[in-house]
């Protein structure tokens, strides 16, 4: 007798195999893609604070002077927004002028595209002759 294809005991085995398979890697894929979007916001983060930092080179004189004006710190406060289109590109052109309080830019979160990080405040300062940048993601910095 010749027998072709496979009985029904052979294909529930490669099914339950594929389900354990399925099991053990769906949790792992989804930390993978947190991860992931984590080191995107943090890499973000480093260009959005470059890109300030190249704004306060620019404009390195208006932070000194307003310290001196002001009697306080070298600093300055300024949203992402700001920085675009000059020192920073928008992330999504179809849909940018919506969401910033300006209308120069959108710069998403990428673990939330519906968090916008044109208006978070970036904070510029002047120390030890040098101009530096810090994103306020938890809009707890000051300039003191």
């Amino acid at each position: 007798m010749n027998n072709k294809g496979f009985t029904l005991m052979e294909l529930l085995a490669v099914v339950v195999l594929l389900g354990i398979i399925a099991v053990i890697a769906i949790p792992g894929i989804g930390a993978l893609n947190n991860t992931i979007k984590n080191n995107m916001l943090e890499k973000k983060i480093d260009i959005i604070e470059e890109a300030a930092t190249l704004y306060g080179e620019d404009n390195k004189n208006v932070i000194i002077e307003s310290a001196a004006r002001y009697k306080g710190s070298p600093c300055q406060n300024y949203i992402v927004s700001d920085l675009v289109p000059n020192y920073l590109d928008k992330d999504n052109e179809n849909n940018c002028l919506t969401s910033s309080t300006s209308g120069n830019g959108c710069i998403t979160d990428p673990r939330d595209n519906k968090n916008y990080l044109d208006k978070v405040k970036v904070i510029i300062y002047y120390k030890n002759k040098r101009i530096s940048a810090k994103l306020d993601m938890d809009n707890n910095l000051t300039c003191s």
